[in-house]
């Protein structure tokens, strides 16, 4: 019965966290299209291993525009 109580609270404090707004978007997708130009800068596409590089690098790079 406690584990039944617990997951009801943590699934409506989980309901009651806002919602992301279109601000925060708009704000990642131009955080995101610098990435993009960067990466494209670092690693041209001369080379079929800068081109996998290149995904890695809007990988790991865009995860810094949701901090």
């Amino acid at each position: 019965m406690r584990k039944l109580i617990l997951s009801i609270a943590t699934v409506g404090a989980l309901g009651m966290a806002p919602a992301p707004v279109p601000a925060d978007a708009a704000v990642a997708g131009r955080c995101l299209d610098g990435v993009i130009a960067d990466c494209n800068e670092d690693f041209p596409n001369t080379d079929e291993r800068l081109i996998a590089i290149r995904g890695w690098c809007y990988m790991i790079r865009s995860a810094w525009c949701w901090f």
